[in-house]
């Protein structure tokens, strides 16, 4: 842990400017507080994962501030975004067009490739995840900018996902090794679906809420089948009420992608996450696949070798050897219309 108490208190506010800048993002801190010396924390932890690079777990506890991250402190590569868990206290965040209030229990995000501002009016406790933009584009949804968005604390997805988060952040330390990497992508899987359920509609092209609706009550339903072999458009549109070809002109408006595509995008993901998870090593790739609603082997390492550019077998081998293998592209591509 990293603490302002470690260091005079004519220096303390410098010295949290250097250590968000080091652990967060590039900043320029302002305290809204002069009345006393400036008292802050951050505690960090990395969390790796098994086919992603890894994100950190950041505890950060502070006094009212004002942060501001400008155009000249942003570093290309760097490409990170964060997802600000409010615990305690508020802030009022704004990236873009867009401007919000985070109260106990809601979810931010902020892309640190763009400009935002970020107040906190007065003493607060955040947990943020910072996570690589190849990790967030695989657990967002596509063709959606949740730049400068929140996900409701009082919505339940977002609490269940929110209370993983924070276990997660809590117990990681005496999580065996081997399942850490497994218990990290099950919480992340609870975020998506929270992202996934309760998505903002600015800029995107949709008629309406209604339609906007109808798409993410299909992402749940098939979120909630993709086990079973059977699962089809016909199936998912039924499940809503509308027909197979109105939902796959919703889901080409709203996705730029197909019904059936999202489906086995959603499916190859999660036997790479499997294929690639140390406690699982003993499996077989065929029982993998069958658990995901793959129901011939030969069709799943076609479009796995397809997707990823290698085999199951020999992206299970590279991912457990060791971490070389990020060298490779493993987020899934962008999908022509």
């Amino acid at each position: 842990m990293l603490s302002t108490r470690s260091v005079a208190e004519s220096d303390r506010l410098d010295f949290w400017r250097e250590v968000v800048c080091r652990t967060i993002a590039g900043v320029e801190a302002t305290a809204l507080v002069s009345d006393q010396p400036y008292s802050g924390s951050i505690r960090t932890q990395s969390i790796p994962l098994a086919h992603l690079p890894n994100f950190d777990l950041i505890q950060v506890e502070a006094d009212a501030q004002f942060v501001t991250r400008t155009k000249k402190l942003i570093d290309q590569s760097e490409g990170a975004w964060l997802l600000m868990i409010q615990e305690e206290g508020v802030c009022e965040v704004g990236q873009g067009a867009r401007k919000t209030k985070l109260s106990p229990g809601d979810i931010g995000f902020l892309d640190t490739s763009r400009p935002y501002e970020v107040t906190f009016p007065r003493r607060f406790r955040q947990s943020i995840l910072k996570m690589p933009a190849l990790l967030f584009r695989d657990i967002a949804p596509r063709g959606d900018d949740l730049a400068g968005v929140t996900l409701p604390g009082a919505q339940a997805l977002t609490a269940i996902a929110r209370q993983n988060l924070l276990l997660l952040e809590r117990n990681a330390s005496v999580i065996e090794p081997s399942f850490l990497a497994a218990a990290a992508n099950s919480c992340l899987g609870h975020l998506s679906l929270a992202m996934r359920a309760t998505r903002r509609d600015e800029g995107r092209q949709i008629a309406g809420p209604a339609i906007s609706d109808h798409v993410v009550r299909a992402d749940v339903y098939i979120s909630q089948n993709l086990h079973d072999a059977g699962l089809s458009v016909e199936r998912v549109a039924s499940s809503i009420g509308i027909s197979a070809g109105y939902l796959q002109q919703l889901y080409r408006a709203a996705k730029n992608l197909g019904v059936a595509q999202s489906i086995l995008d959603q499916r190859l993901a999660n036997c790479r996450g499997e294929l690639a998870d140390p406690s699982l090593a003993e499996e077989s790739i065929t029982a993998v696949a069958f658990r995901w609603g793959f129901s011939e082997s030969s069709s799943f390492s076609r479009a796995f070798r397809r997707t990823f550019g290698l085999s199951p077998r020999q992206y299970r081998q590279q991912r457990i050897a060791g971490p070389g293998f990020l060298r490779h592209r493993v987020a899934l591509p962008a999908r022509k219309p």
